[in-house]
């Protein structure tokens, strides 16, 4: 009660801080939840085991470059050489499994292809494709590492998936389409009219296609063809995965040394090896998406630094304004300890009444407008895409509580820091230096 009656009488001084603790806390939940959404949403397993992968970069040489040969340019040559390259990569004594990812079918590329695909009542889901080309035993699910929906371990596709027309998809699909992950042996189709069916073959976990963003509704399908043969050396990334237990950088030397320079087929040339990793880091890099995440990170600090900056100057001028009053409780017998306390509780006092009026405007903020959005625009194309409950980000009371949570923390720090600078260093004051300057 004591403390409540010190409030209230410097209650004049107090409203000024209280007006500032009021601002900082509605803008300062605004900065988090969208920090919060992207954080949540990078800590959500890319849905593969990526160690051991690696992709071939290659390239070709056109009329710009003194190797070129006219004569090695017709479709049919090209993709000759093409599967020559790949042939030898994928008899590598080292290699376990690989693939020829169509273009966009990587994680954080630049494209997104999809699709809408029904199920046997005429539930629509819209999908996005991972395609592949079915050539000498390519399997993408084995290769990226996905993991079966039901019992979590590796996964391939069956020898038989691209002659039967079937198709693997992800446990989100399933759920949508199915109302359950056990859909295996169930048919799906391209048009609501039940055309152009495939049987299900594998149902996946969840792959995320940008590593900020939460993962989306997949399917994984052959392609019919190597497709633009003139453009084969940018839309088909030959990727491979490792043999358990094989040295990488063993694997590396040898393959720089004397897997390489056999890479070198008419106008093909061979351009890097690089780690799957380190291969989806460039997209992400190239295609906008580590960017954004760095921005929204930045206007999140700066924010959070203009605040931090604000309630510390402002606790500090309180602090110092109450200089006669520390040195009345230093002559009453009061402990360095016990004043900063007393002003500690004050500043926690303050800060939770204005973060509780606060989060009533955010509320009805958020009724009005929402929370920062999970997942990418495309999701929202044909507007049925409903977010995934399965994460506290998508749930409305858990995300409200987590954000809030934070906020609360991240400002009552502040506060409590800006006050306990000040007050320590004036607690040490002697009483009667405080009573003289004042």
């Amino acid at each position: 009660m004591i403390l409540l009656h010190q409030i209230w009488n410097q209650r004049r001084q107090n409203l000024w801080i209280f007006i500032e603790l009021l601002i900082a806390g509605f803008f300062l939940w605004m900065v988090i939840d969208p920090i919060y959404v992207q954080t949540a949403n990078r800590l959500i397993p890319q849905g593969g085991d990526s160690r051991g992968m690696y992709v071939v970069n290659l390239r070709q040489y056109d009329q710009s470059f003194a190797a070129y040969d006219p004569a090695q340019d017709s479709a049919q040559v090209m993709r000759r050489n093409y599967l020559d390259i790949v042939r030898t990569v994928r008899t590598c004594p080292e290699v376990d499994a690989f693939t020829i990812a169509a273009y966009g079918s990587f994680p954080n590329a630049s494209s997104w292809s999809g699709m809408q695909l029904y199920g046997e009542d005429s539930v629509m889901v819209h999908v996005q494709q991972y395609r592949y080309v079915p050539l000498d035993g390519s399997d993408l699910l084995k290769t990226y590492g996905m993991l079966d929906a039901r019992t979590g371990q590796s996964v391939a596709l069956p020898e038989d998936f691209a002659q039967r027309n079937r198709i693997a998809i992800s446990e989100r699909a399933a759920i949508d389409l199915f109302g359950t992950a056990d859909a295996v042996g169930r048919t799906v189709y391209e048009t609501p009219d039940r055309q152009y069916p495939h049987e299900v073959a594998v149902v996946f976990r969840n792959y995320k296609h940008y590593t900020s963003e939460q993962p989306y509704p997949m399917a994984v399908m052959a392609e019919d063809d190597l497709g633009m043969s003139a453009y084969m050396s940018y839309m088909y990334n030959i990727v491979f995965r490792l043999k358990p237990g094989v040295d990488a950088e063993a694997f590396e030397a040898r393959f720089a040394g004397e897997v390489a320079p056999g890479l070198e087929r008419g106008n093909f040339y061979f351009s890097s090896l690089k780690t799957f990793d380190e291969y989806s880091r460039q997209k992400a890099l190239s295609s906008g998406v580590t960017n954004k995440m760095r921005l929204q990170y930045a206007l999140g600090g700066f924010a959070l630094l203009c605040i931090f900056l604000g309630m510390v100057g402002t606790f500090f001028i309180r602090a110092n304004a109450r200089r006669e009053e520390v040195g009345i409780l230093r002559a009453l017998g009061v402990s360095r300890a016990g004043i900063v306390r007393r002003f500690l509780t004050e500043a926690w006092v303050l800060v939770t009444v204005a973060f509780v009026l606060a989060v009533i405007v955010v509320a009805y903020y958020v009724r009005t407008n929402g929370f920062a959005e999970g997942i990418s625009a495309v999701g929202w194309i044909t507007g049925k895409l409903v977010p995934d409950p399965a994460y506290a980000q998508n749930r409305p009371i858990p995300h409200f509580l987590w954000v809030t949570g934070l906020t609360y923390a991240v400002l009552l720090l502040t506060a409590l820091v800006g006050t306990w600078i000040p007050v320590q260093r004036t607690a040490r004051t002697l009483p009667v230096d405080a009573l003289r300057e004042e």
